[in-house]
């Protein structure tokens, strides 16, 4: 069973997009190839049918192909039976011609990319498929003979259809890929943040600690491992939306109290982390402070008497082998801070308490 179905709106409107982008390229294409076409089919002395046959693909065809699909109960698949029919029309259309090299070429090779694009490998097999079956019932009708001339009229009435369309394809499969790299970019972000809290979570965490400790060999650097006081006694005293409340309030704080430079996270459960690139540990403690006073602020309105407090423990980058190394020592003078009675900030050789 799927963790997540996109809703019915949703669902339509992706689907919306996917037969406005096919309208538009169907409209582009099957007017570009008229005219070429209809060059060939002049010179060739084809009948009154073939040409309305022709002029009703190009100017009829488009925008019942869209009705067609806009009242299906199934609008893509609808579509996708659109295209089959233009791979038919276009082998038909390749099959009148009597393969003239240039505009069938050309007309093959947008119809292949065109499908490919909407489809992949699966709908470009159909595709030809189709192709071919358009091609093998029109070429008796032709009297199965090539028509290799290409006239100059020809040759420059395939020159839009050769640029134009091509440029409208690059830039309606721009558009889609930007999309994507957006959405990705989005799927990225939201995977190494915290949707509830709003910093980064342990995976970003391990990833910037890491680049910050190699950055410290040559210049200084501190981490500061905060964990908030008694948050269990708040979940059980007020229930856990008071906790919750407590948690985004200190996240909050984080945001708006450190640096540009500095790298608030979450370490997990009631813990924090900031890391303070180029900050010595006499500046360390002075964020510390400014972090203890603010959190101190924070009220809760199950009990006015409440006060949060925190219980921060500082490391310094020097002497250690690695990044773990340097978030286990910052953790071990945060268990000390709580074992001297809390709400003070430490290191491995001092700790001071704020009143």
């Amino acid at each position: 069973m799927p963790y997540y179905s996109p809703g019915e709106s949703l669902v339509r409107e992706r689907s919306d997009r996917f037969l406005r982008r096919m309208y538009f390229m169907r409209m582009l294409g099957t007017f570009l190839c008229f005219f070429p076409i209809l060059s060939v089919l002049l010179e060739r002395g084809a009948s009154w049918i073939a040409v309305s046959l022709l002029t009703l693909n190009a100017f009829v065809w488009p925008h019942v192909a869209m009705m067609i699909s806009q009242r299906s109960k199934h609008p893509n698949q609808a579509e996708f039976r659109n295209l089959a029919f233009d791979a038919i029309a276009g082998g038909a259309w390749v099959a009148q011609m009597g393969v003239c090299l240039l505009p069938s070429a050309v007309i093959t090779s947008i119809l292949i990319a065109d499908r490919f694009s909407a489809g992949g490998w699966q709908l470009l097999r159909r595709a030809a498929l189709f192709y071919c079956i358009g091609f093998i019932v029109c070429w008796p009708f032709t009297g199965m003979t090539f028509y290799t001339t290409v006239t100059d009229r020809t040759l420059w009435l395939t020159l839009p259809l050769s640029t134009i369309y091509i440029i409208a394809f690059s830039a309606a499969n721009y558009s889609i890929s930007r999309k994507l790299r957006d959405k990705q970019h989005e799927l990225e972000k939201s995977a190494l943040m915290d949707p509830f809290l709003g910093l980064p979570n342990r995976r970003l965490l391990d990833r910037r600690l890491m680049l910050e400790f190699e950055r410290s060999k040559h210049d200084l650097a501190c981490l500061m491992v905060l964990g908030v006081d008694d948050l269990k006694m708040v979940n059980d005293l007020f229930g856990r939306e008071a906790g919750d409340y407590v948690l985004r309030s200190v996240s909050a704080i984080l945001r708006q109290e450190t640096g540009l430079n500095d790298f608030p996270a979450i370490l997990g459960g009631d813990e924090f982390v900031v890391i303070l690139p180029g900050v010595s540990e006499e500046e360390a403690y002075a964020v510390g402070y400014r972090l203890l006073l603010k959190t101190s602020e924070i009220r809760l309105s199950q009990d006015e008497g409440f006060q949060c407090s925190l219980s921060i423990g500082v490391a310094t980058s020097k002497h250690h082998e690695d990044y773990h190394q340097w978030l286990a020592t910052a953790e071990r003078a945060l268990m000390n801070v709580k074992r001297n009675g809390k709400n003070s900030i430490g290191s491995a050789g001092r700790a001071e308490a704020v009143a």
